[in-house]
């Protein structure tokens, strides 16, 4: 039993509990919760990461060079080590640090889960980048005078920065607004450039399989018709 069996048998699992802690670090951002519903999802917080942290533990003590797994599996350390980083009360950095973390390993894990069909990882990818923008700028910017005043309009901005990079009379306010900004900028001109590519080469290997087929057919029926010559010259004979 090595690392690569634990890892492909908690693959699906992994991904399941990321996609909830992506939820409960988000949710308390664009809603308005109560105290209980807040102190659960804190408690289902800790309940994932202290199932990451044995995880980890668990790969970290059976892999044979343990210094280079953990450089190699930097992602899962700081998603194990980043909820340490609350005693120095830096919560809000903190929230953002921990979504941009624990989404950079729920592309991680999709991107193993669909590696045969990396034009779908991307699509689901660049949705992700969308969503998780568009409340994180919200989240830094509502209340400000001159900021984001709503969703709608974190929506309209992202997206319109995630496609060409620019915007116009909406624009972000706060130091952390920017920054999620700055780098849906990049991610997002990354992902569509991937995906254009992507699409492109999709086409052009749907052309060469029709060329290829073409080919293969006209083999078949040279093929097919030196064998009828070769029958009918021994009938001859």
């Amino acid at each position: 039993m090595g690392v690569q069996w634990i890892e492909k048998k908690t693959e699906v699992l992994m991904f399941t509990l990321v996609v909830i802690m992506i939820a409960t670090l988000i949710l308390p951002l664009v809603i308005k919760l109560d105290s209980k519903y807040i102190f659960l999802f804190e408690i289902i917080d800790w309940i994932i990461w202290a199932i990451f942290f044995v995880e980890l533990s668990v790969r970290l003590y059976i892999a044979p060079k343990k210094s280079i797994y953990l450089k190699k599996n930097w992602l899962d350390v700081l998603v194990v080590a980043l909820p340490f980083l609350r005693i120095f009360r830096i919560f809000r950095v903190l929230r953002f640090a921990r979504i941009i973390t624990v989404f950079s390993k729920f592309t991680q894990k999709l991107k193993n889960i669909l590696s045969q069909h990396g034009f779908h990882y991307v699509v689901v990818v660049f949705i992700g980048v969308i969503f998780i923008g568009t409340i994180l700028i919200y989240y830094f910017d509502q209340g400000t005078a001159l900021g984001i005043k709503n969703m709608a309009e974190s929506l309209w901005l992202v997206i319109t920065i995630a496609f060409s990079g620019g915007f116009g009379d909406i624009f972000p306010a706060t130091t952390e607004a920017k920054t999620i900004t700055i780098l849906v900028i990049i991610v997002g001109n990354v992902l569509v450039s991937y995906f254009t590519a992507s699409l492109a080469s999709y086409f052009a290997e749907k052309d060469q399989d029709i060329e290829q087929e073409r080919i293969e057919k006209k083999l078949n029926e040279l093929n097919k018709n030196i064998i009828d010559l070769k029958s009918e010259l021994k009938k001859s004979r």
